[in-house]
């Protein structure tokens, strides 16, 4: 039985309705959806404008959210909460974006030389590298263990069961899993400069996203800890969060860029002045008390960030 042709028309409507969602709609877009309600057969012209219409259109919202982004402080927090939003890409949107090209670019531009040593730090690893090989050729299989020994009166008590060389100590409390952390730490301790460089860095770049992303909620409260009694709920906090990390990783990207490199080293500087005033444009308060809190706020999350970031690398290397 042949299968019926089907009609290539626009779907025929009874009305001055949409025809995508079926909501009445008596103008030229329907306020439900947003679809075009006059509709007709595609044609090349009719999909090349409808391409320039779009792409302008995302341009524009792009290149305008990025300019109140790294020039006005605060702006696209209070543009959000005002109900002004299409003019804008979406806060979540804008950071995930960020964050992902941002660790992309890292990725790909940091290569080998991702962990930089000084000469200091290149004897400790020297250091620890000679007593991983010490300690491997000192492994003897003994087909029957020797005679214990018997303790003697002042003998000091044993260490508890962890894992120790050097500044590095690690006892959970779970023998099996302190051993299992030590393997994979002698194994990565023993490749070449630029293999142990490249895992570091490619596990940083998949799991460090993630803990930043994590990180913003304690962020928020943070600040609606400092603002209390100001009338802005967590979630605006929250979205402030979003925001300013979406700054964050802008300027990074910014000076990932050739011959802006050197605005790395202003970035510590750069990122406390940016906070002061955006939180003086959402907030208002007074220029010394915000920079009190700025200080204070940055300090906690800098040491937490540190730690978030360090488990984020060296937890998954361990563990996978």
């Amino acid at each position: 039985m042949a299968r019926e042709r089907p009609l290539l028309a626009p779907a025929p409507v009874d009305g001055p309705y949409c025809r995508n969602c079926g909501a009445q709609a008596d103008v030229f877009y329907c306020p439900v959806c947003g679809q075009e309600t006059r509709i007709e057969l595609p044609t090349v012209r009719h999909f090349l404008a409808e391409f320039a219409e779009q792409t302008f259109a995302l341009q524009g919202q792009l290149w305008r959210t990025l300019h109140s982004l790294l020039f006005k402080p605060g702006e696209l927090t209070l543009e959000y909460v005002a109900g002004r939003r299409q003019r804008y890409v979406r806060p979540l949107r804008l950071y995930l974006a960020l964050s992902i090209l941002f660790f992309a670019v890292l990725g790909i531009a940091a290569g080998p030389d991702f962990l930089e040593l000084n000469a200091d730090d290149q004897a400790e690893l020297d250091k620890a590298r000679a007593e991983i090989k010490a300690d491997r050729a000192a492994v003897t299989v003994a087909e029957t263990p020797p005679p214990p020994v018997p303790e003697a009166k002042d003998a000091q008590p044993a260490p508890p069961p962890g894992f120790s060389r050097g500044d590095m100590n690690i006892d959970t409390g779970h023998p099996e899993f302190d051993q299992r952390i030590k393997a994979r730490i002698e194994s990565l301790l023993a490749l070449p400069a630029d293999e142990m460089s490249a895992r570091i860095l490619d596990t940083f770049t998949a799991w460090a996203p993630v803990a930043m992303f994590f990180l913003m909620p304690l962020f928020a409260a943070m600040l609606k800890l400092g603002y209390l009694g100001r009338g802005a709920n967590y979630a605006v906090h929250l979205l402030f969060a979003v925001n300013f990390h979406s700054f964050i990783f802008l300027a990074l990207l910014i000076t990932q860029l050739p011959g802006v490199n050197a605005l790395g080293d202003l970035l510590g500087f750069i990122i406390p002045i940016y906070l002061w005033f955006a939180l003086r444009h959402v907030h208002g308060g007074t220029g010394y008390g915000t920079a009190v809190f700025v200080f204070l706020v940055l300090t906690i999350y800098a040491v937490a960030l540190g730690l978030v970031m360090a488990a984020s690398t060296f937890v998954p290397l361990a563990l996978l």
